[in-house]
């Protein structure tokens, strides 16, 4: 973990003189440092007992990491069939993790596709990537998409841990407003998806991710839970005067939101335990100005949490579905959105080829600290299953069929990896998700437009 000295810490009190009508759900969110995620409405289900019952002493950890505004297809996907495959250009950074990972071809998410909504192609490919819905066209707060795949496994397998889920980001991203063509700012800067209308926030400052994960070092861990508990209290009391106020809409959102604080409650006792962390780990310190630096401490905190069993679910977004960030690093400094409406003009193309390889080479850097962590009969990520893509294949045409998806780890020697599998064109990608949720032993499920699993 890296440790540089920097202190731009934000205070997590809520100031109470915050007029009541007032009430913002993100300062509570951050205020909490853990989720406000919204819990299963049957939390001691039999399924759920089964599960914990029937765990391996080794869990399967389940990621998603996602990045932005599709690829140049040609360059990126692998030549080849079975194990008989060749690294493309833009995954040779990939080489020295290439017999841990399969790469897959076919998987579309045709609800990412317009529909008849018209142009938002970037809204409604992150809103689509993990739930498989088409997200309601909206503006405003009427948003709608449907439960994502990470959500579906934390109502289950996500109740043995500390954490049920960890949202990660590395950049902000309003939830307010219009970012795409009439879509809400909250389908393209959000895969994580706890209901078909919230959004489960994702954490961009490395710091708060940690003290998420464990809470705060030393001394400060009972302050900072009198701190959460107090401001349970503060929340509760203002839900009759807050539904007194709203409107149908809002009371829905509320209901939605205050039968949350039950899981928070819970969440808060088991931070009672405290984390005993690896030898020489140092909590963060605030966000990194430096991009590499922040996408590896981010994925680091991804490792330590798995490593830790803390969470065994996670989804890393590397940025928002339409991100314009430059990438002077590798002397690209165009925007990666316009550079993704290519044209085909070959100098854009290459430049995209590069922040296909520059992803590439973090994604390895990721596999290979899971690899080096031993674990049971093997390394953390054999015993784990790692989704790395998105859900726009071309980025000049903005198709959402024959996506790039490549799956790392081998599910607690479950999959066969090194491979390169084809599956029909248009099959729903939520099919792969159903069969990760059935390794971990969430089985049956179908979701968004799924209509089953794949072969692994």
């Amino acid at each position: 973990m890296h440790d540089k000295a920097s202190s731009n810490s934000n205070d997590l009190f809520l100031d109470r003189s915050v007029k009541r009508q007032q009430l913002n759900r993100r300062t509570l969110l951050r205020g909490l440092g853990v989720s406000l995620a919204l819990p299963s409405l049957n939390l001691m289900k039999p399924a759920v007992a089964a599960i914990a019952e029937n765990a391996t002493s080794v869990p399967t950890r389940l990621a998603w990491v996602f990045f932005p505004n599709g690829t140049n297809s040609e360059r990126w996907f692998p030549k080849g069939k079975g194990t008989e495959w060749e690294l493309s250009p833009s995954l040779e950074p990939l080489a020295e993790c290439k017999a841990d990972f399969n790469v897959m071809r076919g998987l579309a998410q045709v609800n990412a596709q317009s529909l008849g909504d018209g142009p938002g192609d970037h809204a409604r490919s992150a809103a689509a990537f993990l739930t498989g819905a088409h997200p309601f066209k909206t503006a405003g707060s009427k948003i709608k998409v449907g439960r994502s795949a990470d959500q579906i496994a934390a109502d289950e397998y996500g109740q043995a841990t500390r954490l049920a889920s960890l949202e990660l980001g590395t950049e902000e991203g309003k939830d307010a407003g219009s970012c795409d063509s009439g879509y809400a700012c909250a389908y393209s800067n959000n895969i994580s998806w706890r209901s078909e209308t919230l959004p489960t926030a994702k954490e961009i400052n490395p710091m708060r991710a940690f003290q998420r994960l464990f809470g705060t070092a030393g001394s400060t861990d009972a302050r900072l839970r009198a701190m959460q508990s107090n401001i349970l209290d503060f929340v509760t009391e203002q839900r009759v005067h807050l539904e007194r106020m709203s409107g149908s809409d809002d009371r829905r959102k509320l209901d939605e939101y205050f039968t949350s604080v039950r899981e928070v409650e819970q969440r808060i006792n088991r931070f009672a335990v405290p984390v005993t962390l690896p030898e020489g780990v140092a909590e963060p310190i605030d966000k990194p100005s430096n991009s590499t630096e922040h996408i590896r401490l981010m994925y680091d905190l991804m490792v330590l949490a798995f490593r830790t069993d803390t969470t065994r679910i996670s989804t890393f977004m590397l940025a928002n579905e339409g991100s314009n960030r430059a990438f002077p690093m590798i002397e690209v400094k165009d925007g990666h959105h316009q550079l993704s409406h290519h044209e085909n003009k070959q100098d854009s193309i290459e430049k995209i080829a590069k922040i296909d390889r520059y992803y590439s080479e973090h994604f390895c850097y990721f596999l290979k600290k899971l690899k080096e962590t031993p674990e049971g009969d093997g390394n953390l990520l054999d015993h784990s299953l790692i989704v790395y893509g998105g859900c726009i294949s071309d980025g000049n045409r903005h198709d959402h069929h024959d996506l790039p998806i490549l799956l790392a780890g081998k599910g607690g020697n479950r999959i066969q990896t090194g491979r390169l599998l084809e599956y029909p064109q248009y099959t729903p990608l939520n099919n792969l998700f159903s069969s990760m949720l059935d390794i971990v032993g969430i089985n049956d499920v179908k979701f968004g437009d799924g209509t089953g699993q794949v072969t692994i």
